[in-house]
């Protein structure tokens, strides 16, 4: 099974170079540092390889064993002009490490199949994801693209958690917290209170009865949709509001809730709606105000991805 956000299926990169120039340092994997090496060996350019590709001192990260060098100006040494990657254009798209090949794609290997969303750090996802329908979680036997079993960015299998653990009925509990966030009775402020409160609640449950656990999630579940449906949908064609409403549901969806627990990622909720509300009330208008949003989602999605501690 393939599980993903619609807007995945549809993102088409724009050529904006953006990724290309974000302060972010581009890590390989061994395997593609040797094959880079290959490459400008078969050319003549080892200078230049050793210039580019830079292995990293002691112990790096998962699979990280060296890292892209800048240019001057801070973009990727293989940008070059109208934007296009010198190194894709010589040696085609699977010659490019991970990183390049997928970004701003995310996929996550979980329990329920593969699950592919964006990084809402690169301007075409945020033009996408400025519309007025919800987002959509798609089920499909056919993957939107083809992702290799060393590609995946998380991994979320409930059933490893403990018994008392409410993230053992994690894929019920993201489902929910989703409605929550596309129930646009109310503003997506007064959604990230509603949201809030019912982590708390979930918390709660830590301690009680395990064989309970199930139930009792349950019984606040149904109390928020009794709440739901009491009240009438209000509609404002308000293209911030369903930028920032899409812009939460994807968080929630690259299982923030799993990866860091439910209190450190309300923390992460919470510290980005404030750096956003900061940005746009620094708007003198409509317009403003959009590019304000826009600008403090990247903010947002830059630090979480990238520098995670930062929102932490």
């Amino acid at each position: 099974m393939y599980v993903y956000l619609d807007i995945a299926a549809d993102f088409t990169c724009q050529m904006c170079g953006r990724c290309c120039r974000n302060d972010w340092q581009v890590t390989l994997t061994e395997e593609s540092y040797q094959r880079n090496k290959c490459l400008f060996e078969s050319t003549g350019r080892e200078k230049e390889f050793a210039e580019a590709f830079i292995p990293l001192a002691g112990s790096g990260g998962l699979d990280e064993y060296a890292y892209i060098a800048k240019q001057a100006n801070g973009a990727c040494w293989f940008l070059a002009a109208e934007n296009y990657c010198r190194l894709h254009r010589e040696a085609g798209h699977s010659h490019l490490d991970a990183v390049c090949q997928l970004f701003p794609r995310y996929p996550m290997s979980t329990a329920r199949g593969q699950e592919l969303t964006l990084s809402f750090s690169c301007p075409a996802v945020l033009n996408l994801a400025s519309r007025k329908a919800p987002l959509m979680v798609i089920r499909a036997e056919e993957p939107p693209l083809e992702v290799l079993a060393g590609q995946f960015v998380a991994h979320v299998y409930p059933h490893q958690q403990s018994e008392g653990n409410p993230l053992r009925y994690y894929f019920e509990m993201e489902q929910h917290f989703i409605d929550i966030m596309q129930w646009r009775s109310v503003t997506v402020n007064e959604r990230l209170q509603i949201l809030g409160e019912t982590v708390e609640r979930i918390r709660q449950l830590e301690n009680c009865d395990r064989s309970m656990l199930g139930t009792n999630l349950t019984a606040i579940f149904y109390k928020n949709y009794e709440h739901f449906d009491a009240c009438p949908v209000q509609l404002a064609d308000n293209r911030t509001e369903f930028l920032l409403e899409n812009f939460f549901v994807n968080l929630i969806f690259k299982k923030v809730f799993y990866i860091y627990g439910l209190q450190r990622a309300l923390t992460l909720l919470d510290k980005a709606a404030k750096h956003i509300e900061l940005l746009r009330a620094r708007a003198v208008d409509s317009q403003g105000e959009l590019a304000a949003l826009t600008q403090g989602i990247m903010d947002v999605e830059f630090q979480y991805g990238h520098n995670r501690q930062a929102l932490l």
